[in-house]
């Protein structure tokens, strides 16, 4: 079964936790990704201890094919973001 982590599920867990109000919990989740994107945007990495590194990777321009009609177009050039995970992340799935 796969989960989608949200910013309101990630507010009530801080909430639970800290106690913070629920909309200062939001404010913080709001913040602490803004500040995220725009280390990615600016530096090309971020790393976050105990969970692993994301990366902005280049990805030159090339040509693909449309899999329903089958007509070649060009694929323009773009960023992408990479993930590496931790040692310890994965050293925590799969169980040791």
């Amino acid at each position: 079964m796969s989960k989608t982590i949200t910013r309101e599920y990630l507010a009530e867990c801080i909430k639970k936790e800290i106690g913070l109000p629920r909309s200062e919990c939001i404010k913080l989740i709001a913040f602490m990704l803004d500040d995220m994107s725009r280390a990615l945007h600016e530096d090309g990495i971020l790393k976050v201890p105990s969970l692993g590194t994301f990366k902005v990777r280049k990805k030159s321009s090339r040509l693909g094919r449309n899999p329903k009609t089958g007509i070649e177009a060009l694929i323009s050039e773009r960023s992408v973001i990479t993930f590496n995970a931790s040692e310890k992340l994965k050293k925590r799935l799969n169980g040791r």
